[in-house]
């Protein structure tokens, strides 16, 4: 038997434009794209495959958020998407364990193979990993999954 090698994906987000805003206003703010992942105009974008299970997505590259003296660092790392029925999380890698970031609802798979969601919002764990200043369901930045 022939192993099949997972399509390749792009995911671009966000995160929350008014969080990067904030990091940008700093005096000391710092947002730095590693290891593969890139910025746009529009976001984040992080090149990953899709998991062994047809709805998960697991991506490289790391975004980190820095500022206030070295107390703001957020890193998101190892991101992965689960998603079933149109609903689903988004993870990040923190401290060696994935923790969801968000949650969502309502994605739309479409004939090109991509994944869209608008109603994207902070878990518990997501909303601490941002250093408590958006509450649990506070609106997280849409994001889509397209194949490459």
């Amino acid at each position: 038997m022939t192993a099949t090698v997972p399509a390749g994906t792009l995911l671009e987000w966000a995160v929350r434009e008014s969080f990067v805003s904030y990091v940008e206003r700093l005096t000391d703010g710092v947002i730095d794209v590693l290891d593969g992942a890139e910025r746009t105009n529009a976001g984040f974008l992080f090149p990953g495959h899709r998991g062994p299970a047809r709805d998960e997505y697991n991506f490289e590259g790391i975004v980190r958020f820095s500022g206030h003296l070295g107390t703001l660092g957020v890193e998101l790392r190892e991101l992965r998407i689960a998603c079933s029925d149109g609903a689903g999380t988004i993870e990040a890698m923190i401290a060696g364990a994935h923790y969801p970031l968000a949650e969502f609802d309502g994605a739309v798979s479409g004939d090109d193979g991509t994944l869209t969601a608008a109603d994207v919002v902070f878990t518990v764990d997501g909303a601490a990993i941002l250093g408590g200043v958006y509450e649990p369901g506070a609106e997280a930045a849409p994001f889509r999954v397209r194949p490459v």
